[in-house]
């Protein structure tokens, strides 16, 4: 039975005339067992954060952290060595240059299909529990720009692009090892910490200017807009995703802070905008912010219907109490005027 399976493997490796539902196929099947790796990945994390006694609001948050720093160091590892044994060593020459002597070093076809299938569909799988996982936590421009970078891969995939989709998997594994790094850091920093904040926030923000504003756009954005016709889905798929990346930016992420977070009630991270920045838990943040609306609107109205309702038998109270004032006040009034009539009766006689 072992045999068969490795046979059945060993024969799925060696095809060449696999089209793209089926690797679709494989793409689904590979993001199952992912995910049920991931969840004994879980189980087993939570039974050291209970002895460490790490609080459980962090959990998950540290599990993310770590599932990605640990499969993007291994995907960084693997990378390296395949650019280096698997791909041409005049292309990786002059594929790492800003300025290439030959144009279509970056889109250089594949060597072996297999091999960069087998990559493709690993990297792929990754990204789909990655849009899964966003998604479950309500950051759907995290989804999105996932669902952008997977489908970006399938594209140089089934145009043959080994060595740019090889170049560009190990620059973005190299970032997010960074920032998962980074996060992982700032999660167990105490939040009143807002110097070692500032500095993380910084660094994160110099990690992502390097990648996507200094190595992409040199390396494969210009490239890429003059490319030749034919590949015009590459082009198209990667300004989506590049776009995308810009849009869940550290440097745009301060930008709204500072226009639309005018009140600390309006951010997760409070009056802090490092603490904005580096702040993942916006669906709980939310979630009890409605609760907060839901329970003034409550208090509100409840409010309201005591005012509207209010009882008969005391407004009647109120009435004769007043009218008892006023009598009162009459009383003492006619009382001085027969004390000044009888006082003047009296000063009368005795004349």
């Amino acid at each position: 039975m072992v045999l068969h399976q490795l046979r059945a493997l060993r024969s799925w490796l060696v095809r060449d005339d696999r089209s793209m539902r089926d690797t679709l196929n494989s793409v689904f099947w590979l993001s199952c067992l992912l995910g049920l790796v991931f969840l004994q990945f879980r189980r087993l994390l939570q039974r050291l954060f209970r002895v460490w006694r790490i609080k459980r609001s962090k959990h998950g948050q540290i599990v993310q952290q770590l599932w990605s720093i640990c499969f993007y160091t291994s995907a960084t590892i693997f990378l390296l060595l395949y650019q280096t044994l698997l791909i041409r060593p005049e292309v990786m020459r002059e594929s790492g240059k800003y300025f290439p002597q030959f144009h279509n070093a970056i889109f250089a076809a594949a060597c072996d299909p297999a091999k960069f299938e087998l990559v493709t569909v690993v990297l792929v799988a990754f990204q789909v529990l990655g849009t899964v996982a966003s998604l479950t936590g309500s950051d759907y421009s995290v989804a999105f720009s996932s669902t952008l970078y997977g489908a970006l891969l399938l594209c140089c995939f089934s145009l043959r692009l080994e060595n740019y989709s090889i170049l560009l998997n190990l620059y973005v594994a190299g970032y997010y090892v960074c920032e998962g790094t980074l996060l992982l850091y700032a999660s167990q920093t105490d939040w009143q910490c807002k110097r070692e904040l500032t500095i993380v926030v910084l660094l994160k923000c110099c990690t992502w200017s390097y990648l996507f504003l200094n190595l992409l756009p040199f390396e494969f954005l210009i490239p890429t807009l003059y490319a030749r016709r034919q590949l015009f889905p590459l082009k198209l798929g990667f300004w989506l995703w590049y776009c995308s990346c810009v849009w869940n930016s550290p440097l745009l992420k301060l930008l709204y802070h500072q226009i639309y977070h005018t009140h600390p009630n309006d951010c997760a991270g409070g009056d802090s905008a490092a603490r904005c920045i580096l702040s993942s838990d916006w669906q709980s943040f939310r979630h009890f912010r409605t609760l907060e609306h839901a329970y003034l609107e409550l208090k509100l109205h409840q409010g309201r219907e005591q005012k509207i309702s209010v009882p008969t038998s005391e407004s009647g109270t109120t009435t004769a109490f007043q009218t008892i004032k006023c009598v009162l006040a009459m009383k003492r009034k006619l009382k001085r005027l027969r004390e000044n009539k009888e006082q003047q009766l009296i000063a009368a006689k005795q004349q």
